[in-house]
């Protein structure tokens, strides 16, 4: 698509913009259900200077803070979103464009919110919304995760995992005294991992994805969430440690841009039994 040109249902509102959209997504929230009365909303994302506006002025909507729903007065017809995170661009609705059919969709986000009855055989990618745990929910779905998630390292790694350790309680701590982030489907927990803010670096740990749902990107979604996080705290880079028995994790985490910064032992050992990751943590966000 480059370029194209849109209207309400009554015709008294029209825009057109220039160039290709930023990105072409489904969305599954909450929200944007309500606000169009659907099972899931398709935008557009198009840099504001590059729309224009044209007939009677649109009716607008504060949904929530920082977020703007603009539809037509007359016909009711929803037109745009407009964040206050994203002040640089404005979302358009792809069922309005008057050609409709050049809308290519990239992924699903907001996966987490969509509807059991919903089945889409369409292959995108989807992307989940992490939600931060309070230390107040059941933690039994969560110790489970993580326990099968590192089960494959029995047998592995010397020392044995400090998962064995890991109990209910530990994981509501950790909750409470850092972070800790889980990717959900239908309330059932398909992955997670725990931050915690240390002097300079955000360190994470138990990073876990659901066998159900490995090679699926994730980690990766995490891992990206990790960093924004990072920015958000003002700390420079994220920390990640892993065993030295597990080369394919270093592989992993090298490709995501992590690097090798050290290494250490736990007490008892002369050998080195972890190696340290490290990743500069950009000023902006991609």
């Amino acid at each position: 698509m480059n370029g194209g040109s849109g209207r309400c249902l009554c015709g008294e509102i029209r825009y057109a913009f220039d160039g290709a959209p930023n990105w072409q997504v489904h969305c599954h929230c909450e929200s944007c259900r309500r606000a169009t009365a659907s099972p899931f909303t398709s935008f557009l994302g198009v840099s504001r200077d590059k729309v224009r506006w044209s007939g009677k002025a649109r009716a607008s909507y504060a949904s929530s803070p920082g977020v703007t729903r603009s539809f037509c007065p007359t016909c009711g017809t929803p037109l745009a979103y407009e964040s206050a995170a994203r002040a640089h661009e404005i979302d358009l609705y792809a069922a309005t464009l008057d050609q409709p059919s050049s809308f290519r969709p990239e992924r699903h986000v907001h996966w987490n919110e969509h509807l059991p009855w919903i089945s889409l055989a369409d292959r995108l990618p989807v992307h989940y919304t992490p939600r931060r745990l309070t230390g107040e929910e059941a933690m039994e779905p969560i110790l489970n995760l993580v326990r099968a998630a590192f089960a494959y390292m029995d047998g592995v790694v010397d020392p044995p995992s400090s998962v064995h350790r890991l109990t209910e309680t530990g994981i509501a701590g950790a909750a409470r005294e850092g972070e800790v982030w889980v990717l959900e489907e239908l309330g059932r927990p398909l992955a997670c991992l725990f931050l915690t803010p240390k002097p300079g670096r955000l360190y994470i740990g138990k990073l876990a994805v659901a066998e159900s749902h490995r090679r699926k990107g994730l980690a990766r979604q995490l891992l990206a969430h990790a960093e924004s996080r990072a920015r958000d705290l003002g700390l420079p880079a994220l920390e990640m440690q892993s065993r030295v028995e597990l080369t394919g994790n270093h592989a992993a985490f090298e490709a995501m841009g992590f690097v090798r910064a050290g290494e250490t032992a736990h007490e008892g050992y002369t050998r080195p039994t972890s190696f340290t990751f490290r990743k500069a943590v950009s000023d902006r966000a991609p």
